[in-house]
């Protein structure tokens, strides 16, 4: 091989860790190519360069907290979480992150906010010069699998705060006195350490609020949590999340400067999820299309799942990893699954024909014929003859694709 040495040492100098030592060896290789006339070689050198420094420019950076800013000891991994004293179960878990947790592929509204909460804390000293402090409190709420915790995870990361994650209802104790107690020292503990308190199924003290039997326990311990979430401001930050908003008493929607609702994924996010979650296979445009169309209406989560369901189709079908693949895959898929969501995804459980059809007849679907044969491996002949035949079109779904 006529580049061996240079390729060898830089397969030292990545093992090693020397980024330094790896730039310099590349740059060697890529002028190598070009004097030898292998200009198509070291362009190829110059993409792949270029993409992996947009890629780290594109990463996102942690956010600055002062000391002032968010008060208390710093956590270790030693430090031991608070404890229900009736039966010793731990009142909260503790995350610590080493790097940036992976951000959560919302609609650019909720990524706007998020962002939005972040700069907050970039430039706090801003804030404070006109009379406010940066957001200390965050309701995020959203149906089940739609990213609210993720999204407390990225947050703690970007701020380089360790993360405690409390469970409501796992606060909840049927000895009198027990549950206001926990969720004080829980606080207490909190506001101890620096860190991103998350209270998790925040929903759990409204839901047993129905309870005739327990009026008076339960309005005390709704008392404490609202009197704790009012101290907490002074020392650091707090996020709530629920599944169910609507049992939230209009008093602890007050306590929450921020609220972000986090729905079921808009098309352009779901064609980010089947991006991220198809890898390391390759998606096209038209994949994504074809994915993002049979999966309306689903959570973020379901979205991963049946992704992850995708690839494993694919690899025991030995079928070719490439778009008509993932198709013949996804309809594998579908077909297995007990429930689903839209006429898309039933037609190509079912019958592909019928799909094919379906969607070469619906005016708001994006894809071309030419487009759509390389999205699914069927010639565009064939699409044709499928579309005249107008099966099974569900003019309803259509609409509303």
């Amino acid at each position: 091989m006529e580049h061996f040495a240079v390729v060898q040492s830089i397969i030292r100098a990545g093992l090693a860790g020397d980024r330094e030592a790896f730039d310099k060896q590349v740059g060697r290789l890529r002028a190598r190519l070009e004097k030898t006339g292998d200009k198509k070689s070291a362009a190829t050198i110059d993409r792949l360069l270029k993409s992996a420094t947009e890629t780290k420019d594109m990463q996102p950076s942690r956010v600055e907290v002062s000391r002032g800013q968010i008060r208390g000891e710093r956590l270790t991994p030693e430090t031991h979480p608070p404890l229900d004293r009736e039966t010793g179960a731990q009142l909260c878990s503790i995350e610590f992150f080493d790097s940036i947790a992976p951000s959560p592929i919302v609609d650019p509204g909720v990524e706007n906010t998020i962002e939005g909460v972040l700069a907050e804390w970039t430039n706090a000293t801003a804030l404070q010069d006109v009379g406010v402090e940066p957001t200390r409190s965050l309701l995020i709420f959203g149906p089940p699998g739609s990213g609210k915790t993720l999204t407390a995870r990225h947050l703690a990361s970007r701020l380089g705060l360790p993360l405690l994650t409390a469970r409501i209802d796992g606060l909840i104790s049927s000895f009198l006195g027990t549950t206001a107690r926990n969720i004080a020292n829980l606080f207490e503990f909190a506001n101890r350490y620096a860190c991103l308190l998350l209270l998790d199924e925040f929903d759990a003290i409204a839901k047993v609020r129905d309870d005739p039997q327990e009026i008076g326990e339960i309005k005390r311990v709704v008392n404490t949590l609202l009197q704790n979430l009012d101290n907490r401001r002074d020392y650091g930050i707090t996020i709530a999340i629920t599944n169910h908003d609507r049992l939230l008493d209009p008093a602890v929607w007050r306590r929450f400067e921020t609220q972000v609702h986090i729905g079921e994924p808009e098309l352009a996010a779901r064609g980010a999820m089947i991006e991220r979650f198809l890898q390391p296979l390759p998606t096209t445009k038209e994949t994504r299309e074809v994915f993002s169309h049979c999966l309306r209406g689903r959570s973020g989560a379901d979205v991963e799942r049946i992704c992850t369901s995708v690839k494993r189709a694919l690899a025991l079908s030995r079928d070719t990893h490439d778009a008509p693949g993932l198709f013949r895959a996804l309809s594998t898929v579908l077909s297995r699954m007990p429930s689903l969501e839209s006429d898309a995804a039933r037609f190509l459980a079912t019958d592909p024909d019928t799909y094919i059809s379906f969607v070469a007849n619906d005016p708001d679907f994006g894809l071309t014929q030419k487009s759509l044969a390389a999205a699914t491996g069927y010639n565009q002949s064939r699409i044709s003859d499928l579309k005249k035949m107008k099966k099974h079109i569900a003019p309803q779904e259509a609409a509303n694709a």
